[in-house]
């Protein structure tokens, strides 16, 4: 798995490390002011960074974590 930045609340636009080839998706975590947690994929570079400058613009959300991996290659396969 590649580590992607952060997300800090005041990033203008939070990108990825490392996108390796078209077989990979991202699995982006984070969680809501009120303690829900969520877990998204994305399938591709695009998708995976409007999905991190989604959480780092509002301030009621906080990335949790956010990696880069080969489809079908992790726990949940």
């Amino acid at each position: 798995m590649a580590k992607v930045s952060e997300a800090w609340h005041d990033a203008p636009g939070t990108q990825l490390l490392d996108w390796p080839d078209s077989g990979c998706v991202a699995l982006i975590t984070w969680h809501t002011a009120s303690g829900e947690v969520y877990q998204q994929e994305a399938a591709s570079r695009k998708e995976a960074e409007d999905l991190l400058a989604k959480i780092a613009s509002n301030d009621q959300l906080n990335l949790v974590s956010a990696q880069v991996r080969r489809a079908g290659i992790g726990p949940d396969s």
